[in-house]
């Protein structure tokens, strides 16, 4: 039997949950694709994220078919009833259960208004960990680019339009302090 060859536009088609995420400091927009782990795109405009999460989206699925992985369904595709069978320790359910009563919601609210904070810390522990990621990223590159001005301002000339060349010669990387 013939195997059917799906292209990263074949998959797009189907139903995959994109969210769009405004950041408030810096006026862009995060555009996330849930059911790929990783796959995001930013843009100046909720129109650019979304463009950009398709070409992140396509590139993540070629990845993935390349190193023979499964690509997931889209989410949609899962039914949820909004029911589980939860089993847990006896300590544990004797300890929400009071828990649940001082705070007098039921042992189901409790369960669900933790699940929900734990959800929440989750997704605000992610975001605060990739601004900080960009934020130091931003750091190393002005330090890198400081103490490269620091080094070769004066050693540079342009040959000719456009060909920008240090003077060798002239750079002494392990200069030694002077001494009085």
């Amino acid at each position: 039997m013939k195997e059917i060859i799906r292209r990263p536009e074949d998959y797009l088609l189907e139903p995959y949950s994109r969210v769009l995420i405004p950041d408030a400091d810096s006026g862009t927009f995060t555009a996330l694709l849930l059911e790929f782990p990783g796959c995001l795109a930013q843009g100046d405009t909720p129109a650019e994220a979304y463009e950009n999460l398709e070409g992140a989206a396509r590139e993540w699925i070629r990845a993935a078919i390349d190193l023979q992985q499964e690509i997931p369904s889209p989410s949609q595709s899962h039914s949820f009833s909004g029911r589980i069978l939860l089993r847990l320790p006896k300590s544990l359910h004797r300890q929400s259960a009071l828990t649940a009563e001082r705070e007098g919601v039921s042992l189901n609210q409790f369960i669900v208004s933790t699940l929900a904070e734990k959800v929440g810390a989750f997704e605000l522990y992610n975001k605060v960990t990739k601004k900080l990621d960009q934020r130091i990223h931003q750091a190393i590159t002005n330090a890198a680019v400081f103490v490269f001005d620091e080094q070769y301002i004066g050693l540079m000339r342009f040959d000719e339009p456009n060909n920008l060349t240090v003077d060798a010669a002239k750079v002494n990387p392990r200069k030694e302090p002077e001494k009085k």
